[in-house]
Parts: structure tokens; C-alpha cells; sequence
């Protein structure tokens, strides 16, 4: 397997579990600003990361989709969702949030102007969309409430996920501290020595 990632993008989430898993993988670093140079298109015609080459030559794309792959792939790593439909149902639940609500948030808060042109609308995108991160952060720090993983009390391919979003949160005006559950769960998961391996390798700290 290869893993085409951008460092610190939502691909390091694919990248923890690949380490958990502990099977061979390469890694294919895209640079920013290149995602659509004719190298990487011709690996994903869509122009983003991740991207997961199979031996066999298929590539697999959307962050969503390559880690619930992996943790059919590998069951023995028991990444996924228990096999009962109230487990799969909180797992897709979470997994749906994290893909459709929260990480499109952050789109034009980092990248305004693909959003609009004019530089001088860019402050009022970014705060419109900084109220949006914000309430999804607020939603997902009560959920972390005397929790240490997003589900089942044990870790799953969510909580990489998760992960990134945190480390993003970061650079946001609002104190990371001001989630209390959500900055505990970014402390605790930043020592998994999974994810301390993806980070070295992608030359990214905490």
C-alpha cells in the first residue's frame, strides 16, 4: 500500500491507523499548492489527499471511505464499529459529522478565496466561518464529556480523525483550553506511539 498525504491535512487520520495496523505502506508526500500538478492528478483525477494505492493498483479516496476500508480490511486491529447496528449506527453517525459538518467548516476559514475573490470579504468569511467551527467544537467537546475516545470506550479509526480537527483548532482565535474535553482527548492522543510515528514521518508536531 501507498499513502499520498499532505502534512498535517486530513490524511495524517488514514496515516495513525495505517501505523496501528502495523502492515508495510509507503507514503507519497504532495506538497501544498500541488495537489493538482499532472503527478498526483494522474494518481487522483479529483486533486486531493488522501489517496491509498492498493498492490493491486486501485486507488482509494476520501478520508471517510479509506478508514472505514482499513478497519474492514484489517478486523483483527478491531478498529471499527462492534457487530451490532447500535455500535455501526454511532459509528457512522460520528464519522458522517466529522466529513460533512466539521471538516467543511474549516474550507473557508482557511481558503476564503476560493470562496470569493475580493481580499477585503476574506476577514468576514473566516469569521462567519469560525462561528461554524465553533459550534461544532462546542457539539463535540460535550460528546468528549468523561470520555477518552469518541466511541465505545476504546480506540477506533474516529479518533484519528478527531485528531486532526483538534490540532487544527489550534490556530483559531478561541483558547483550545476553552474545550476542556476536547483539549484533554488532543494531550492523551498526542502520546500514542501511532501517532507520534505519523507525525515524524510527516515532519509535523504536536
Amino acid at each position: 500500500m501507498k499513502l499520498f498525504y499532505m502534512p498535517g491535512a486530513c490524511s495524517l487520520a488514514p496515516h495513525i491507523v495505517l501505523e496501528w495496523i502495523g502492515k508495510p505502506f509507503e507514503l507519497g508526500r504532495v506538497e501544498r499548492g500541488k495537489t493538482r500538478e499532472p503527478e498526483f492528478i494522474a494518481v487522483n483525477p479529483v486533486g486531493k489527499v488522501p489517496a491509498l494505492v492498493e498492490e493491486d493498483g486501485r486507488v482509494l479516496t476520501e478520508a471517510e471511505a479509506i478508514l472505514l476500508y482499513l478497519a474492514e480490511k484489517f478486523p483483527d486491529r478491531q478498529l471499527g464499529a462492534s457487530p451490532t447496528a447500535e455500535a455501526r449506527y454511532e459509528m457512522h453517525k460520528w464519522m458522517s459529522y466529522l466529513t460533512g459538518d466539521v471538516h467543511p467548516a474549516f474550507y473557508p476559514y482557511f481558503l476564503p478565496h476560493r470562496y470569493i475573490e475580493d481580499q477585503q470579504q476574506h476577514p468576514a468569511i473566516q469569521e462567519a466561518a469560525y462561528k461554524q467551527i465553533d459550534a461544532c467544537f462546542q457539539l463535540l467537546d460535550r460528546h468528549m464529556e468523561n470520555r477518552t475516545y469518541m466511541v465505545e470506550d476504546r480506540r477506533t479509526i474516529l479518533d484519528p480523525y478527531l485528531f486532526v480537527f483538534c490540532r487544527w483548532g489550534n490556530i483559531l482565535p478561541k483558547p483550545f483550553t476553552d474545550y476542556p474535553n476536547l483539549h484533554r482527548f488532543l494531550t492523551h492522543f498526542a502520546e500514542d506511539e501511532g501517532v507520534k510515528q505519523a507525525m515524524r514521518a510527516q515532519g509535523i508536531n504536536r
